[in-house]
């Protein structure tokens, strides 16, 4: 497999005592951007060319959420705790304002900070995100639904199902993305093919595991259930990206975000699915650095 060079991990202090763990792209003297990752993910979720953020201008700081990678776990979780976490990281890196981004299961804790930070948000850039319960409709690979199924209905069962699938991914990250992709719409096939995507993913999939399974679970688990925020925050521009073609989380689930946050923008792609991250990070890089 290509090897990939892994960016520093730094660690912030929480108010409560707990640790969150970040890794951060792009240019250091840069805009920034806290980006926030998918199920499952960790802070080494990134796009493998980091020339694209840097040439935009932009910092991308990239947490991994409470249990993932080496962030302190947190009790009695829920998607609004997650805009303390960044304004507490953001106060500890002395950032008044910045923008933020999330794809797929990161993309409600992005909703999440748009409505409870107000104007320390510049911007928001939403990529193939879940949408709250009721939103998802059409085609979904039914993992996707029955893990989400049973995070909120029968936690132990989702418990053990992630549980025996754990060791296969952690040691054989490679075997697992061919798995995956067999499953995957065809848009995403390619993209899962390229080496330094592979490499990525295989990182992050190692990083996403470090605790164990229960963050996935958890996450999951918050996602299916009412996320409890409604937009009435929003005050900055907020742009959405999802293939017509995802077969992970449907087009749905964007169109009711769009729908839903007031003045948002959605970007539905034709012939387009859940990875399409990876050939438009240029131009939600544009977006966060301010065109459009």
């Amino acid at each position: 497999m290509t090897e990939l060079p892994k960016p520093q991990t730094k660690t912030a202090r929480l108010p409560d005592g707990r640790t969150l763990a970040y890794v951060e792209t792009g240019d250091p003297d840069g805009a920034p951007v806290f980006a926030f990752h998918g199920l499952p993910g960790s802070r080494l979720q990134r796009h493998p060319d980091d020339e694209v953020a840097h040439s935009a201008g932009l910092r991308i700081i990239h947490p991994d959420r409470p249990g993932f990678g080496l962030s302190s776990r947190q009790s009695r979780r829920s998607i609004a705790n997650w805009p303390r976490d960044v304004a507490a990281l953001a106060d500890t890196l002395g950032l008044e304002r910045f923008a933020i981004t999330g794809v797929s299961g990161g993309g409600p804790y992005a909703a999440a900070c748009l409505t409870m930070l107000g104007s320390r948000i510049q911007r928001a850039a939403i990529v193939s995100s879940v949408g709250p319960p009721g939103s998802m409709h059409g085609h979904m690979a039914i993992a996707a639904r029955l893990g989400f199924f049973m995070a909120a209905h029968t936690a132990w069962a989702a418990r053990a199902s992630a549980a025996s699938i754990m060791p296969f991914v952690v040691r054989s990250p490679d075997h697992y993305l061919d798995v995956l992709a067999a499953h995957m719409a065809p848009p995403d096939r390619p993209i899962l093919a390229r080496p330094r995507i592979r490499a990525m993913l295989a990182q992050d999939l190692r990083e996403a595991f470090r605790q164990g399974v229960d963050a996935l679970v958890e996450d999951l688990g918050l996602l299916a259930r009412p996320w409890g925020f409604g937009w009435d925050g929003v005050e900055c521009p907020v742009a959405l990206w999802h293939g017509e073609d995802d077969w992970m989380i449907p087009p749905s689930a964007s169109r009711h975000l769009a729908a839903a946050i007031p003045g948002a923008r959605a970007h539905m792609l034709p012939r387009e699915a859940h990875f399409l991250i990876f050939d438009h990070w240029p131009e939600i890089c544009g977006f966060l650095a301010g065109a459009g």
